[in-house]
């Protein structure tokens, strides 16, 4: 019986929420981030991106995140953030106009206590680096501007809660630069927070999609304040963090495809008869960007040239041996180019599959690279499998969609 919880959001004015919050605060690169905060110096990134307002080569937490502190206060005290009077949730329907696909969850707060008892799943290792500069982030600034998402099973239930909610004027409704467009509808009321909580605690677990650190750092730092305050109740606000669930199928899985810069000691000619040990290996052409898209079949960029590599044999194992990123690690990766650490190896590179095609082809071509390979993107069954089965897929397995802005639903603590 995992838990959500409704929060009283701390959250910008609306005619100032465009410009307030930000793309997903990973998304951004740092210059792209810096221009922004150059331009506004009331946006959300100076609150989770202080070190750019400073320039020393490395982050230094004492000094940059009491910048952020009083950034995120002079933003309350000047009336740009504003708290909710009332616990909600709140509907949070994303429309990527440039794709064509459209995306809709509920925010609202997870349980510490579920991730630790397991009731919110992983599939993905963290670094514990991460997850501790995390936590004194939220130390400082007591406050987080960006959800972790969550996934489950929906179903009609929830459907006729957004065609209700959704009939009603948005609280935030803007489409930003990048063609996406962002609507808002808190819940308020008492009886439809009940039917959500109903249904969701119904629910044997969540599973994590994205955020798997920001979920880790919460509940580490939800941990350190339970040390620090051994008589707590579980009500106080560091035993819960912000959350975004989302139905399994509201949101999408792109593949993560890889970019190769050399073929190590192999010629070309010896590279594709290594390959064709275990592959059919199908010849395309140069133009075509697209190529068939299956299970253990991989497209491959190489010298202007796709080609299809069909595995010849039927593969065992568990469902992790049988990803196409598994397929792909063990029999190309490793046993022909030796690139055995997927993690640190300079030599690969990942390129997410909101990109397109047609950019991994194009880094290639400009000689960046000299190979790449395209994969069929995991599927949210197979995801679900290796959590359940307590495992761990390897590196840029998966990117998930949406990508929900910082800044815009702040979960304030106590």
């Amino acid at each position: 019986m995992p838990l959500i919880k409704a929060f009283s959001a701390l959250r910008p004015q609306p005619e100032l929420a465009q410009l307030v919050s930000s793309r997903s605060w990973d998304s951004n690169h740092n210059h792209i981030s810096k221009e922004i905060m150059d331009n506004y110096e009331y946006s959300y990134l100076h609150v989770v991106k202080p070190h750019l307002n400073f320039t020393d080569p490395e982050r230094i937490p004492e000094k940059h995140y009491p910048f952020a502190r009083q950034k995120f206060l002079d933003m309350k005290e000047l009336g740009i953030l504003e708290k909710e009077d009332q616990d909600c949730l709140y509907i949070y329907q994303i429309t990527d106009l440039k794709l064509g696909f459209e995306y809709c969850g509920i925010t609202g707060l997870a349980s510490a206590d579920d991730y630790l008892n397991g009731k919110i799943k992983v599939h993905e290792h963290t670094l514990s680096k991460k997850e501790e500069a995390l936590v004194k982030h939220v130390d400082y600034v007591k406050a987080v501007g960006e959800p972790v998402l969550l996934t489950f099973e929906g179903g009609t239930w929830f459907d006729r809660l957004v065609d209700r909610v959704e009939s009603e004027e948005p609280l935030f409704s803007f489409t930003a630069d990048d063609l996406v467009k962002t609507e808002v509808w808190p819940i308020r009321a008492e009886k439809d927070i009940n039917n959500i909580v109903t249904h969701l605690t119904e629910l044997d677990a969540f599973y994590i999609a994205d955020g798997h650190h920001r979920s880790a750092g919460s509940v580490r730092y939800a941990q350190k304040m339970r040390k620090e305050k051994p008589d707590y109740t579980g009500e106080e606000s560091f035993n819960y963090f912000l959350a975004y669930f989302i139905p399994t199928d509201k949101l999408k899985i792109f593949e993560f495809n890889r970019l190769v810069k050399d073929l190590g000691s192999l010629s070309e000619t010896q590279f594709l008869e290594a390959l064709a040990k275990k592959f059919t290996i199908t010849p395309i052409g140069h133009s075509t960007l697209q190529v068939q898209r299956k299970s253990h079949l991989f497209g491959m960029y190489l010298n202007e040239m796709w080609y299809g590599l069909d595995l010849k044999e039927a593969q065992e194992g568990s469902v992790l041996e049988k990803l196409d990123v598994s397929l792909l690690e063990k029999y190309i990766l490793k046993e022909i180019l030796h690139i055995h650490d997927s993690k640190s190896d300079d030599r690969l590179s990942f390129l997410d599959g909101t990109k397109g095609i047609h950019r991994l082809q194009e880094m290639v071509d400009i000689g960046e690279f000299k190979l790449g390979f395209s994969l069929f993107p995991t599927k949210i069954e197979e995801v679900i499998q290796v959590a359940d089965e307590g495992l761990v897929m390897p590196p840029k397995s998966t990117w998930f969609e949406p990508k929900l802005r910082t800044g815009l639903l702040i979960y304030e603590m106590d």
